[in-house]
């Protein structure tokens, strides 16, 4: 399926201090995609300082010992990059696009702004009302608020249970020493990644960063997580809105399973496409939904697969009913062979095309080297993929398809919304 003379290895570098760099060249590209990725993000949080790992992913753009904000926005601007952050319940992701000759530069920005971090105090004030009003933006939408209510209710009281942004209170709370205090914790060389794809100047990359950071000895403080257990529930939030958002979780199974791919493809024939078992049921046979989708979500410590919908209140229970049918249907039969067949060309797909990105080889080498310490090849996917036969389909579905793991969260007009629902 896929030419291997194509397929270049990635390069790992680890220097003397710990931090890693990760390469891989795509001998036709113009430009290169850098990332640097922390290994840390909510999980590493507590009640206390919830949003911290976001609020410093924002912070870090305001300044260094020797930049300004606005010198870090020139400076990046005049080569045509556009320096971006992403927080997640795992990592913290610095990336940008440039010109392959202009990678140097995106480089020495990121880590002037991540090891010479310095902030004033009125700027420090004025992100912690930017960043509440990001927590009301996702307030005001329905579709995310009973995501992250999911995630609160299903993981109760663990870390990955806690929203990314943090609260409204965490955020007004937080202090200064505690942001130095957390990035010299986590924001150290042996908890970072540098991963770059496209065409780039490798030896001038090794050289400057070793430059950079040469003298920064200090060692990560992260602390394990508890394991992950579900907590099982119904929550509802009353919203006067004229829909109703609904998502429905069970469990999942972690980045190290190996049936991570079987859950992949259970997921699009579920409610992955417009062929899927939930859109033709849900809204094409019967108009209940305009939107309806299945999605998984996997970490190092588990995960959960789980049901997003938008419907009228009324028609909640049925909708519940309806997509439980589904859940058991594939219990006891799993997938007919077209569906399967359909679904794991659907993943292949997706995954192979997404590889023509160097952000996505970028962070994907990152991430195996993460979870992994090493790469996974394309013929590795292909091979686990085509691996798929219906009897582990079977399996996996009646493994997690089990009421003892159900929740179910809802953000529409209480009043409007049945009382009660059957979730077995």
């Amino acid at each position: 399926m896929l030419n291997k003379t194509n397929y270049i290895p990635p390069k790992k570098i680890v220097l003397d201090n710990g931090l890693r760099i990760i390469t891989e060249e795509m001998p036709s590209a113009l430009s290169c995609t850098l990332n640097i990725w922390i290994n840390t993000g909510s999980i590493d949080e507590e009640i206390s300082n919830n949003g911290i790992s976001h609020f410093i992913e924002h912070i870090v753009f305001k300044g260094t010992k020797t930049r300004s904000a606005l010198d870090i926005a020139e400076q990046s601007e005049n080569v045509g990059a556009n320096l971006n952050a992403f927080t997640d319940r795992e990592h913290t992701c610095y990336h940008t696009r440039v010109l392959s000759e202009h990678t140097l530069v995106g480089l020495e920005l990121f880590l002037d702004m991540l090891f010479n971090s310095k902030v004033k105090d009125e700027d420090f004030e004025l992100e912690k009302q930017v960043i509440i009003e990001e927590i009301k933006m996702y307030d005001d939408t329905p579709e995310d608020q009973v995501q992250d209510l999911l995630y609160e209710v299903i993981w109760k009281g663990h870390p990955l249970s806690k929203p990314i942004t943090g609260t409204t209170e965490s955020i007004k709370n937080l202090k200064k020493g505690s942001i130095n205090n957390f990035m010299a914790d986590m924001y150290t060389p042996d908890n970072m990644i540098i991963s770059v794809a496209g065409k780039f100047p490798l030896d001038e990359i090794i050289k400057r960063t070793e430059e950079l950071t040469n003298g920064i000895k200090m060692k990560c403080k992260k602390k394990d997580a508890p394991p992950l257990t579900i907590t099982p529930d119904t929550f509802i939030v009353d919203k006067a809105i004229e829909q109703t958002h609904l998502s429905f979780a069970t469990k999942g199974v972690s980045v190290y399973d190996e049936d991570r791919y079987t859950l992949a493809v259970m997921d699009i024939a579920l409610g992955g496409g417009m062929s899927s078992r939930l859109f033709q049921e849900i809204r094409e046979k019967r108009g209940l939904a305009y939107s309806i989708s299945s999605y998984y979500h996997t970490n190092k410590l588990g995960g959960i697969f789980g049901v997003y919908s938008g419907i009228a209140a009324k028609d909640a229970n049925l909708v519940v009913d309806l997509i439980l049918k589904e859940l058991n249907t594939v219990k006891q039969n799993g997938l007919k062979l077209d569906e399967l067949e359909r679904a794991k060309m659907q993943l292949k797909t997706s995954l192979f095309l997404e590889l023509e990105s160097s952000m996505v080889r970028a962070s994907r080498n990152a991430l195996y080297d993460f979870y992994y310490n090493r790469f996974i090849t394309p013929d590795e996917i292909n091979h686990s993929i085509d691996s798929i036969i219906n009897e582990r389909i079977i399996r996996l579905a009646n493994e997690i398809f089990d009421s003892k793991y159900y929740t179910l969260t809802m953000v529409g007009p209480k009043k409007e919304i049945p009382k009660k629902f059957k979730l077995n």
